[in-house]
């Protein structure tokens, strides 16, 4: 695994945890996330688009725990939609730093 792969899916991982603690914050930011981005300009059409209206579906459509389980999944599928994730403003700098950090020990940068 690369680093990018590894630290996307430690990030993801911690999210997931505070899925679990707090789903209707997180999923809440989640959703305000899509809702901002699919109505501006540069989500209008494309790949990037559609991305974007898969994790509506799927926000949508799952269960905490397939959310979770979607999350965390060490796939390809998994690191496909992580590319994509609509949970930007879960986690605060420090902790994005210390993930980081133990992601470079594991993988240098």
């Amino acid at each position: 695994m690369n680093f990018c792969d590894l630290y996307s899916l430690s990030l993801h991982r911690l999210i997931a945890e505070k899925l679990r603690d707090d789903p209707d914050t997180v999923i809440g930011i989640a959703r305000g996330n899509l809702r901002r981005w699919l109505s501006s300009e540069a989500f209008s059409e494309g790949a990037g688009r559609r991305a974007l209206l898969e994790w509506v579906e799927i926000l949508d459509t799952r269960t905490y725990d397939e959310i979770i389980a979607i999350l965390t999944e060490e796939t390809d599928e998994g690191q496909r939609l992580r590319s994509s994730t609509p949970f930007p403003g879960i986690l605060t700098k420090q902790e994005r730093d210390v993930i980081w950090k133990k992601c470079a020990e594991i993988v240098p940068v």
